[in-house]
């Protein structure tokens, strides 16, 4: 599954406003992301966007409980992650 794939299944937000990246473990439990430079260059480069806040959510970082963004993909990141689902790997 490709890192676009997994923006569009709303496996990453942003932690309380503070632009850290977390991947969701379950509905409520996220921890830090392995791949958060990759993460925010798309959302600079314009492929992946906040969700509207009233899509934010309370989950457990840790022990304590913080509000979380969902991401998601823009129409650009759609067209781009379509692309590349059409190429064959090469293995």
């Amino acid at each position: 599954m490709s890192l676009l794939e997994e923006v569009q299944d709303t496996r990453y937000g942003l932690l309380d406003d503070t632009d850290r990246v977390m991947v969701f473990e379950d509905y409520n439990r996220v921890r830090a992301a392995l791949d958060e430079d990759l993460i925010l260059h798309l959302i600079a480069e314009g492929y992946v966007e906040r969700c509207p806040p009233r899509d934010m959510v309370s989950c457990l970082h840790g022990v304590i409980r913080k509000p979380v963004l969902p991401l998601r993909l823009t129409k650009t990141g759609e067209t781009l992650m379509h692309r590349w689902s059409g190429y064959t790997p090469l293995t």
